[in-house]
């Protein structure tokens, strides 16, 4: 499905100049716009051709272990001649130029140009067939660029509302850190188990932790992760119904699992749909991380899971991976290096 919005909008933007006698800066305006929304750059010639058809498949493809069709970005698009100072401050921009005078090729990556916070990319071909083998080398580069970005300013917007609580006792029964939103506040603590939530009855988001020994490198194998998955949550994780209990998806759209690097030291994601069984008809998506607590020699898993009936669920689920990417295990609390993530492989 075809999902793009023509800018309309308007919106009255001024910039502060502070002026000293020795240099002047720009103080520039808040970003505009809503989270994972992306205005697309791009002359109507070129929007119809192979070139715009390319971004378009690229930006608005689905986002994986969704129970509905949601795109990995919601575009916005309008022409060179309509980019001016009301759509200049938008938070994520995708700038395109297709003309004879560029030889060659070009990408650039740039942070905060009209606005802050802000993510620009502008791509430079000559012609709509090198536009679209630009696209086709770098575009999953250029979407992780967007997506990256914007889980890293939902992390630092979260920090002013967290639930310190819950972090404080996840740190006492854990030795880890984690960032839980203010908004999940009820928490429940079992064995080896916490979850923290917002109990909503349309928008409920969920996080849990749990640990348990680590034995050996089959600890991480996609089937040994959904195993010990289903088995904590239907130890802890009850629906209304008696004898109901959450477990993974696995009929319809299983799992994918991705090995991935935060801190120099190895992470297992894993992504899909859960769902409760024997009971009352619910699911949604979760999302979650396995790692090695290195001292306590056990594995440590947290997971965020939404359950938003006849709703949009993405910014939901997405505001909940960010929260997971903050953990810091114990050989890491005293550390104080910011969170690199390298992707090595897909297991599917």
């Amino acid at each position: 499905m075809f999902r793009i919005f023509r800018s309309t909008v308007l919106i009255i933007l001024s910039s502060i100049l502070l002026s000293s006698c020795i240099k002047s800066t720009v103080i520039l305006p808040s970003a505009t716009g809503t989270r994972y929304e992306i205005l697309v750059v791009m002359d109507d010639t070129d929007w119809k051709a192979p070139a715009g058809r390319t971004l378009i498949k690229l930006l608005d493809q689905d986002m994986p272990a969704m129970p509905q069709p949601e795109p990995m970005m919601t575009i916005i698009h309008c022409q060179n001649k309509e980019f001016g100072d009301i759509l200049k401050p938008t938070r994520n921009i995708l700038l395109t130029e297709i003309s004879p005078r560029f030889e060659q090729p070009n990408i650039t990556y740039s942070k905060n140009v009209w606005s802050q916070p802000q993510s620009v990319v502008q791509i430079q071909a000559a012609n709509d067939d090198a536009f679209v083998e630009l696209i086709n080398q770098y575009g999953d580069r250029i979407l992780e660029y967007f997506l990256v970005t914007e889980r890293n300013r939902q992390i630092a917007m979260a920090k002013s509302n967290l639930n310190l609580r819950a972090k404080k006792d996840i740190e006492a029964q854990f030795g880890i850190q984690v960032d839980i939103p203010v908004e999940l506040s009820k928490t429940v603590q079992g064995e080896d188990f916490f979850w923290a939530t917002n109990d909503h009855a349309r928008t409920r988001k969920d996080m849990v932790i749990y640990s348990y020994p680590y034995r050996d490198k089959n600890t991480f194998t996609k089937e040994y992760l959904i195993a010990k998955r289903d088995s904590v949550m239907k130890a802890n994780v009850h629906g209304e119904l008696d004898g109901s209990y959450m477990g993974t998806e696995l009929v319809h759209d299983r799992p994918i699992l991705r090995e991935i690097n935060i801190n120099n030291t190895y992470c297992a994601e894993l992504k899909g749909l859960w769902r409760m069984f024997d009971g009352a008809s619910m699911g949604g998506p979760f999302y979650s991380h396995t790692r090695v607590d290195e001292i306590n020699k056990r594995v440590i898993t947290v997971e965020g899971f939404v359950f938003a009936p006849g709703t949009k669920k993405r910014n939901h689920i997405r505001q909940l991976e960010a929260a997971v990417y903050t953990v810091k295990l114990p050989q890491e609390i005293s550390e104080l290096s910011e969170v690199t993530v390298v992707a090595e492989s897909n297991n599917n």
